[in-house]
């Protein structure tokens, strides 16, 4: 993937997040103890059961490939078993403030920062002056951290850095109606789009203050979509996107090992590709969706922040 687009996306996801989380925060669950525990039960449904299943294919994939001498670091260098007991409280937990060692799912890095936003959005979503206090206190954080190549890795992918984008999507949300005359869901898009591509001209971008410009654009996309109407496609398209989000590697394992570590479009992308998509479909339709009539109903009237 191009390293520009490579670079954004995960940001752009926690703006949505943030967005999103303070809407269903402020219009739907409320602030009373009620709709903070419906809220609480039902991002713990929606995240963990299939997140410990993709950590069980995981493992067993680990398990199978290590018994007969492969390693498979060179897929996703955090791709390797787990070892002390922090390494496994971290792959069971999520939780953001133990050091994590060898991942089952090796993009849990980024899943566990946003569990751990989301037992803080409620204070973001609480008032714009709480958010904006977020968006402050980020920014910070990253300019303390130094906007240059060498800080990329911390500045993107460790949790108090990455309360800016989070709180910036809080931030856009409680502004939601005052920014309706700026939603522009194509050329959003499109700048969002364009704006990736800048880094075939000036390489370092990404990694310094094209991290940031990707943000303020992720921003704009989201308000300019929120109010958009979905259709069939895209309710599908979200339903596969978590688990092909937490699968994928695993699955390209099993391809790539067959091509010897090579990737070639046919032999390697194509079936990896179709087996993710389709195993993820089975996911949603075998587990997602009955676990989804577990979940708890929204207070009948919210109970707005004191």
């Amino acid at each position: 993937m191009p390293h520009g687009y490579a670079a954004y996306a995960v940001w752009a996801f926690f703006v949505l997040s943030g967005f999103l989380m303070t809407l269903v925060l402020t219009t739907k669950y409320g602030f009373d103890r009620t709709g903070l525990k419906a809220y609480a039960f039902n991002r713990f449904m929606r995240i963990f059961p299939l997140y410990w299943l993709a950590a069980i294919m995981g493992l067993l994939t680990l398990w199978y490939y290590g018994s007969v001498g492969i390693d498979l670091r060179p897929i996703n260098g955090e791709f390797h078993m787990p070892r002390g007991l922090q390494d496994w409280a971290y792959v069971v937990t999520l939780f953001p403030g133990i050091t994590r060692g060898g991942l089952p799912v090796p993009v849990a890095n980024a899943l566990a920062i946003e569990v751990g936003f989301y037992l803080l959005m409620p204070m973001m979503a609480t008032s714009r002056g709480a958010a904006a206090l977020g968006v402050v206190i980020g920014a910070l954080i990253n300019l303390k951290l130094g906007i240059h190549q060498d800080s990329f890795g911390e500045r993107y992918a460790t949790f108090l850095p990455c309360l800016l984008p989070f709180a910036t999507g809080a931030l856009v949300c409680h502004y939601r109606e005052s920014l309706a005359r700026v939603r522009m869901p194509a050329i959003s898009c499109a700048a969002w789009l364009l704006h990736g591509a800048v880094w075939f001209f000036v390489p370092s971008w990404p990694w310094d203050w094209g991290l940031y410009a990707s943000l303020l654009l992720s921003a704009w996309m989201v308000v300019s979509l929120h109010q958009q109407r979905g259709g069939k496609l895209d309710k599908m398209l979200g339903d596969l996107s978590y688990p092909i989000y937490l699968i994928h590697t695993t699955v390209a394992a099993w391809f790539v090992c067959a091509c010897g570590f090579t990737r070639p479009f046919t032999t390697f992308f194509l079936p990896a590709f179709a087996a993710t998509v389709a195993l993820s479909w089975l996911i949603v339709v075998l587990i997602d969706r009955p676990l989804s009539r577990l979940k708890r109903k929204p207070p009948a009237h919210v109970v707005e922040a004191r």
